[in-house]
């Protein structure tokens, strides 16, 4: 208990206050009317470290965001749960292995000098972290396009066949569609991270991607070639099994719209109304994407993911996607402008930071530019945090040594503490400030412990069995006791121990008077506790007489043993044994002469 006390303190003095067992999914909480308000982070391209990611989900809290997006599987893979292990079509696949393959095929990829992937220990961290402030992680793991160091993977561990051909081309990022190994692989796979997320309850959407099919091996985009050879059922029946697969885990499905209903066809098939659609392109002449409005007639939420606010690291004023325009469109498009201009309901805005070229610096400072700028332009939208500045101070006031008080009303404290929601925002600021009126209760509520009279109390026992009328100071064991006050608490310890010595220094005080004294049974070894004293019965060394000789046939000493003080029942006592004695010694010799 004393060790769990010590380690509430620095908890709640480290004002992160990342407690767990609170902290519902952040759009339980969120009223109706407040928009979704997203930033996505490409950590799959290019590796971000726990740091950096945690940096950027701090910030879109203070802005007013109300979830991360993390890709970690585009392109590269950059994350890896502790156990790896898959089981595919009566094939094991050993968790090592796995984590193998993956590191081969990330550097094949990219072989990134700043990390390779983030650990399952580090992106609980995360994800503890970003639930306690109300910030919705939202996973990506993108398939099957954008697939360039899992397809490596699935080739290291024996799979043939993986990827995408036609015409003799080969794609360097796209999964066979063709090949149910494949598939299967890459959907056990994925359902390894949805069911990790899933039970980790800090996401309510996982991204499974979908986009940009097979663009390395067609002149044209992949989804229409897809729609001329046949396939385009086979990615429906692809996407609809993700989708279950994400639902199953208490998640919403999303992805990126080009890929669905491409051309706005619906002939193929029919995808899972319930996957929100990411829509970030209208396409442009060849690229026929479904409309954000065909989308709304077949059900599907929508996510305004414009790339009029894309950023494409290392870019700053030329090329696609640089900084300079994004700021400028930041500016001028509307929360609610979709790409191409179209205004439909949506369920919220994401602007979206890629790392295309991952040998890039990450660009921190700029992701904070844009994500200020963002929110600053739709200060009306992002709705920030509410203040908790009085809340932190008053968690400095818990007393540091909780070892004093009771375990009954530090449990409480620690219970209520845990249960602190970081999530609320400027509109619920009234129940901030009831938790910080409940915390300074809790905090005031804490009972000291008793002072320890254990001490006090054995000696105080040992009194009751003497005879005031036995010593010639007794009125030192008086004194002694009139100075003791009970009901004292632990911070008055010292107290009680200035007590216990004064009356220990009285017993040892006390003087026999001369005639013998009426003192307890010596059965209770009171003479061994008591340092009794007195003027003429001091101990001595005892002379060589025939009665030390006697007395020493019946008690050997040890040697260096100290000699009690011949009080006045040892003196009794010891005439009693040696008359005993002199009268058998006497019977002795009255029988040999007769």
């Amino acid at each position: 208990m004393k060790h769990l006390k010590k380690q509430f303190v620095i908890l709640a003095l480290s004002f992160g206050l990342a407690f767990t067992g609170f902290g519902n999914k952040i759009y339980a909480e969120e009223p109706a009317e407040v928009p979704l308000s997203i930033l996505s982070i490409d950590a799959g391209r290019k590796y971000f470290s726990e740091e950096q990611l945690m940096t950027i989900i701090d910030q879109a809290h203070q802005n007013g965001y109300t979830g991360v997006q993390i890709l970690l599987g585009n392109d590269g893979l950059r994350f890896v749960l502790d156990d790896m292990s898959m089981n595919v079509q009566g094939k094991t696949f050993e968790s090592d292995a796995l984590k193998k393959a993956i590191t081969v095929g990330n550097k094949s990829y990219y072989d990134d000098p700043n990390g390779d992937v983030l650990t399952e220990a580090e992106m609980t961290r995360i994800l503890n972290h970003a639930k306690a402030i109300g910030i919705d992680i939202i996973p990506v793991i993108n398939s099957p396009g954008h697939m360039d160091a899992i397809l490596v993977a699935m080739e290291e561990l024996g799979l043939s066949n993986v990827r995408y051909q036609n015409n003799n081309k080969t794609s360097e990022r796209t999964v066979n569609i063709e090949n149910k190994e494949a598939i299967a692989f890459v959907q056990a796979l994925t359902k390894k991270y949805v069911d990790y997320f899933g039970n980790a309850d800090a996401s309510s959407i996982f991204n499974f991607g979908a986009d940009e099919y097979a663009n390395d091996v067609f002149t044209s985009p992949g989804w229409g070639e897809l729609q001329k050879n046949g396939l385009y059922g086979d990615f429906i029946a692809y996407s609809n099994t993700l989708a279950q697969i994400i639902k199953d885990a208490g998640m919403k499905p999303m992805s990126f719209n080009d890929g669905i209903y491409y051309n706005s066809k619906d002939q193929f098939g029919t995808f899972d109304k319930d996957i929100i659609i990411s829509y970030w392109t209208s396409g442009w002449w060849g690229f026929n994407v479904a409309k954000p409005d065909y989308f709304a007639s077949k059900g599907h939420p929508i996510l305004n993911t414009n790339d009029g606010w894309y950023w494409v690291l290392g870019r700053i004023d030329k090329d696609g996607y640089n900084l300079k325009d994004a700021l400028k469109r930041t500016q001028s498009n509307d929360f609610n402008d979709l790409a191409g201009g179209s205004k439909i309901p949506s369920i919220g805005s994401m602007q979206a930071i890629w790392a295309d070229d991952p040998s890039q610096d990450h660009g921190m400072n700029h992701i904070i530019e844009l994500m200020d700028a963002f929110a600053t332009r739709h200060a009306d939208k992002l709705v920030k945090p509410a203040d908790y500045s009085v809340l932190d101070h008053t968690l400095t006031t818990i007393p540091k040594n909780l070892d004093l008080y009771s375990d009954e009303s530090v449990m409480k404290l620690q219970n209520f503490v845990a249960s602190i929601v970081r999530s609320y925002r400027i509109p619920e600021q009234n129940k901030v400030d009831a938790i910080n009126s409940q915390l300074e209760d809790a905090i005031n509520n804490l009972e000291l412990k008793m002072a320890d009279y254990s001490k006090l109390e054995v000696l105080k026992e040992r009194v009751t069995k003497l005879n005031a009328d036995d010593y010639e100071n007794y009125e030192v064991i008086t004194d002694a006791l009139a100075l003791i006050e009970n009901n004292r608490k632990i911070t008055h310890q010292s107290d009680v121990d200035e007590w216990t010595e004064t009356l220990e220094n009285a017993l040892k005080a006390l003087i026999f008077k001369n005639d013998e004294p009426n003192v307890p049974n010596p059965k209770e070894d009171d003479t061994t506790i008591l340092d009794t004293k007195t003027e003429k019965n001091k101990p001595t060394t005892m002379s060589k007489t025939p009665t030390t000789q006697i007395t020493s046939a019946t008690q050997t000493m040890k040697p260096n043993e100290t000699t009690l003080p011949i009080t006045g029942i040892q003196h009794d006592l010891t005439n009693k044994i040696l008359g005993s004695l002199m009268l058998f010694g006497g019977a002795l010799v009255l029988k040999r002469k007769s």
